[in-house]
């Protein structure tokens, strides 16, 4: 007897000491993750004055001359505005033809060979399309467009959601589909009452990454938006910088407005990308 609540005393002894170390790992991680939003947003409501004289204290005052200057004064609101438009533009191609193309590759015609070649995209470096994007976009007129930009969006997004989708719609059960069959529902039927209702999980999945992965490029808008009119937040928030100062305290207030509706958005349906990452892409 003695030995056995020896041995349970060592277990649990051993039990304590992993999950104080595995909580220690997970907080540690939490807190270097969220230090430089905290910092970022506690650096919105100061001045250049009080950001280098103190960088990571609080501030004295919350003021909101700066976001209040960097959405009127700098144009940050047009800005918002392009990235907006752009980015639902993607999210809903995105939707719409991942989800079809999902469907015919899951079930309707399943082609390995099909499957490859749409999921290749993935591993095709975003960096090596830049140039032949610009010269494509250029002979069809769609340069310096907000069409023509969320158009390359669509399509570098494209590959990853059907990659998502496939394996997920793989996962529903085949008897569902019959049943429908049997009562007489076409394909199309069968698609937007059957299949669609129950891939909702991944759609959302791929449309929030498609959302986070478009509001925050910065490398194609560059390349291919000059207007000043159209251009999106992330190019917004680089004029900020001064040509021989900065003022931190509004590009902090400006990269705080481009973080608030990413965070919001996953925030809303991080549920549902944690399910459809593990739902779909495991299975596929």
């Amino acid at each position: 007897m003695k030995n056995s609540n020896l041995d349970k005393m060592k277990l649990n002894t051993k039990d304590i000491f992993y999950n104080i170390i595995k909580y220690f790992i997970v907080i540690s991680f939490a807190i270097l993750s969220l230090f430089p939003f905290v910092w970022i947003v506690l650096n919105a409501f100061k001045d250049n004055s009080q950001i280098f004289s103190s960088p990571f204290s609080l501030p004295k005052s919350f003021n909101f001359s700066n976001f209040i200057q960097a959405w009127y004064t700098a144009n940050i609101d047009t800005y918002f505005f392009n990235s907006i438009i752009i980015t639902f533009s993607s999210v809903a191609v995105i939707i719409v033809l991942a989800s079809m193309s999902s469907y015919i590759l899951a079930r309707v015609r399943p082609s390995k060979f099909l499957y490859t070649y749409f999921t290749l995209g993935i591993m095709v470096p975003i960096h090596a399309m830049l140039i032949p994007t610009f010269i494509i976009l250029r002979r069809f007129g769609l340069l310096n467009t907000r069409m023509g930009l969320a158009i390359v969006y669509s399509a570098a997004g494209l590959s990853l959601s059907i990659f998502i989708l496939v394996g997920f719609m793989k996962g529903i059960p085949k008897e569902i589909e019959e049943a429908a069959t049997i009562d007489g529902a076409g394909i199309f039927r069968r698609f937007f009452s059957i299949i669609l209702p129950m891939s909702k999980t991944g759609i959302a999945t791929i449309g929030t990454l498609t959302f986070i992965n478009t509001w925050n490029d910065f490398l194609y808008a560059q390349v291919l938006i000059m207007n000043p009119i159209l251009k999106t937040l992330t190019q917004g928030i680089l004029n900020l910088r001064g040509q021989y100062s900065t003022d931190y305290g509004l590009m902090s207030a400006g990269i705080t407005l481009a973080i608030i509706p990413v965070t919001i958005m996953y925030v809303l349906f991080q549920e549902q990308v944690v399910k459809g990452m593990t739902a779909g892409a495991v299975k596929g």
